[in-house]
């Protein structure tokens, strides 16, 4: 074997031994790589493969994907979530038209809140409480009953909350409301001689005001749909309650019918002071479908 001949065998014996540890390492593409033996001599060709792996942050997966980076509160733009608008009661007379005090009515308003736009959504809620019963009475063989005072409440909330900031996970918000309420009720006395005609009892609410605070999404925790709203508001409050009675017998006027009213105004701030607000008044849950 000559001298050229020789040189030309041990360059193929190298490319063959050096082209497995090549294609192990992979490529992103494959490109002929040419070999010389000498001037004049054998080429020897091989492919040479190259494989390049994306780390999780370049492929897009993980924390850093454009999906979860998303703020909670615009994935929910266009979607409802059901609350407690921390609104409970409602005024309402009790006593004589000879003379009333204050009394209230449970009717706790559950809505939903609605996202028009990132920037501003619709607060809707109602509430309503009822009650009735009877009194027996048994004098001999005679039985006589009656209705016992029955009580009627209804309330209506609606807000315009309107998203002033916001990070990835809360929304600093400012929400104008309106609060409508009212309650009603009858006592009504025993039939027979001396028998008074029935009293009317009756109520009325409104709030005029505004609310600032944060809502909170859990979605650190995996759970965006949850949130906590905290507020402190400042409002007007105009309450009246009163009773009346058509022309009788009885306590009021000597037989005469005739009712009595009492009002009052109040200009108020409210402060979330308490851990158990959550389940009172100024701290309330919402879960967004």
């Amino acid at each position: 074997m000559n001298n050229r001949n020789s040189f030309a065998f041990f360059v193929a014996l190298g490319a063959v031994t050096w082209a497995p540890q090549a294609l192990a390492q992979g490529a992103a593409s494959s490109e002929p790589v040419t070999t010389p033996a000498h001037q004049g001599g054998t080429s020897v060709t091989t492919a040479v493969t190259t494989t390049t792996t994306q780390s999780p942050s370049q492929t897009g997966s993980g924390s850093s994907s454009g999906a979860n980076d998303t703020p909670d509160h615009e994935r929910f733009n266009g979607h409802f979530g059901v609350t407690y608008f921390g609104i409970t009661q409602a005024p309402i007379a009790s006593g004589t038209p000879a003379g009333i005090t204050r009394a209230t009515v449970n009717a706790p308003v559950i809505g939903v809140r609605y996202w028009v736009r990132r920037e501003f959504g619709i607060d809707a809620g109602i509430g309503f409480g009822f009650g009735s019963g009877s009194r027996e009475t048994q004098a001999g063989n005679a039985t006589t009953t009656v209705d016992a005072p029955s009580v009627f409440a209804m309330m209506f909330h609606a807000g315009v909350p309107i998203a002033v900031a916001q990070g990835r996970h809360y929304t600093f918000e400012v929400i104008p409301e309106l609060n409508l309420g009212f309650a009603s009720s009858t006592v009504k006395f025993p039939p027979g001689a001396g028998a008074q005609p029935d009293i009317s009892l009756s109520g009325f609410r409104m709030d005029v005001g505004a609310r600032i605070g944060s809502e909170i999404h859990f979605g650190f925790i995996g759970i965006p749909e949850l949130a906590l709203q905290a507020s402190v508001g400042l409002g007007i409050s105009r309450q009246t309650i009163k009773a009346s009675q058509d022309g009788g017998v009885g306590a009021f006027a000597a037989g005469q019918g005739g009712s009595q009213s009492s009002g009052t105004t109040t200009f108020t701030s409210t402060v979330n002071g308490e851990p158990w607000a959550i389940f009172a008044n100024n701290i309330s849950a919402i879960y967004y479908f």
